[in-house]
């Protein structure tokens, strides 16, 4: 894999350099990991030591102020030797930008004492309620889904309350030691994410310390240029959104790693499985369907890279293809992974495989609604009808149609991408302001149906 795959170029290099440096480190705890359904506390002390849960939290809080792709990049390479640490890098790494983004005494507060802190965050209420009080707010109830709740320091609540006018959606700061851990994290894929439940029970907030999640996740512009620190500034909804591509392509590429590695023989010489036609056509296939993956990756780093720099909000058509390119990311990584699987045989259905192990956390994280083809389509289509399907001089390159938009045409596949189920149908669209990018678990969905290899 080393020959292919390159970072995206604004990713910094030293930063990806640290990953590696760590990787087989990680890659040797990953079935522990699994196991204790949490990373191991070693894990997060050398994320803290070496920078990697404050890549994009804001320099003014002494944290990198990195920009997006160099999270996402660490994110995809920690996720080759271990998918919880790469998501836990990526996207419990990136709600240090969303704490940089509430009001400047709310951030000082998360803040004090510099950036070396986990921000947990709960958006998914079971029985949750946040009320309207004197003075302020009380919450009360159980969320699911707060990634890395074990290791967090603050847990940012996401949720409604009902005003005197209408319903208003609001970000609610809370310590860790104001919310009870309920492990109901049982789950077949990203275990060692720790995802588990928060209870609340009646903690009053102060109504200073509540921000307005529009103004949080709107425009914020500042005096800043360059290429760095523009992540407390740019519309962030589709930046938090897009975290979960990194540790799903190297989730990705880890698999692939593996099962190419499991050709080789034991005693040196030509592999024989690489005599057989089946084996020969369906490696290859994974690897253009990992290709066309890289191709998608590449094509929102850069789109929001771009956005970034120039400080300035997504265009509609821009939102909407960056939703359909990492909704097709995470289709061709199951493809490609499923396949490698059936191919493996039995050897890749043990508990302590490596390959098994990235197949059940690829599984998960493509569940995610961020990346559902079903949630996505709508935006898409939408844009792409107003638009005429081609507009006058529009030479935007359509990196779906790139990476083989011609699926429908492929009758040997029988896939069922986990977001197409009825019920997830009738859930919130991903421009839906209900639906948001900060639920930052995977959510549970059905496997795909096997996979046909071409013979």
């Amino acid at each position: 894999m080393s020959g292919e795959g390159a970072p995206p170029a604004a990713a910094d290099p030293e930063v990806c350099a640290r990953v590696e440096a760590l990787a087989d480190t990680w890659r040797g705890r990953a079935a522990r990991a699994e196991r204790e359904r949490t990373l191991p506390r070693e894990t997060v002390e050398e994320l803290f030591d070496n920078g990697l849960l404050s890549l994009v939290a804001p320099a003014c809080h002494g944290g990198l102020g990195s920009n997006w792709p160099t999270l996402a990049e660490a994110a995809r390479r920690a996720a080759r030797a271990c998918p919880s640490t790469g998501w836990t890098i990526g996207v419990v790494g990136g709600h240090a930008a969303l704490a940089g983004r509430l009001p400047r005494e709310v951030s000082k507060l998360l803040f004090a004492g510099g950036a070396r802190k986990v921000f947990s965050t709960a958006s998914a209420p079971v029985d949750g309620r946040i009320s309207r009080v004197p003075g302020g707010f009380e919450v009360t109830g159980r969320w699911r889904f707060c990634s890395a709740v074990d290791h967090a320091h603050w847990i940012v609540l996401n949720g409604w309350y009902e005003s005197a006018s209408a319903p208003e959606r609001v970000l609610v700061p809370l310590r860790a030691d104001q919310v009870r851990v309920e492990d109901g994290w049982h789950v077949s894929g990203m275990s060692a994410t720790g995802s588990k439940d928060i209870r609340v029970d009646g903690v009053f907030v102060a109504r200073d310390l509540v921000a307005s999640f529009d103004a949080c996740f709107g425009e914020r512009w500042s005096s800043g240029h360059g290429p760095a620190d523009y992540l407390s500034g740019v519309p962030y909804l589709q930046y938090m959104n897009s975290t979960v591509i990194g540790p799903l392509l190297g989730c990705t590429e880890g698999a692939f790693d593996r099962f190419t590695a499991s050709l080789g023989p034991r005693g040196g010489g030509r592999p024989r499985a690489l005599d057989q036609p089946l084996v020969q056509d369906g490696l290859a296939e994974s690897a253009a369907e990992l290709a066309c993956a890289r191709h998608l990756y590449d094509a929102v780093c850069g789109t929001l890279h771009a956005a970034g720099v120039g400080r300035r909000a997504l265009t509609p058509r821009e939102s909407a293809v960056i939703g359909r390119d990492r909704a097709y990311l995470a289709r061709l990584c199951v493809r490609a992974v499923h396949r490698l699987v059936q191919l493996a045989g039995t050897a890749a259905h043990h508990d302590e495989s490596t390959l098994a192990r990235h197949w059940r956390d690829l599984q998960m994280m493509a569940a995610h609604r961020d990346v559902s083809w079903a949630l996505n389509l709508p935006a898409y289509v939408a844009v792409a009808l107003a638009a005429g399907d081609a507009e006058p001089g529009d030479t935007e390159p359509t990196a779906a149609a790139e990476a083989g938009e011609t699926e429908a045409r492929a009758t040997e596949s029988t896939a069922t991408d986990p977001g197409s189920t009825e019920a997830r149908a009738t859930e919130p669209t991903a421009t839906d302001p209900r639906n948001t990018a900060d639920e930052d678990a995977p959510e549970h969905g059905p496997t795909p149906a096997p996979v046909r290899a071409r013979r």
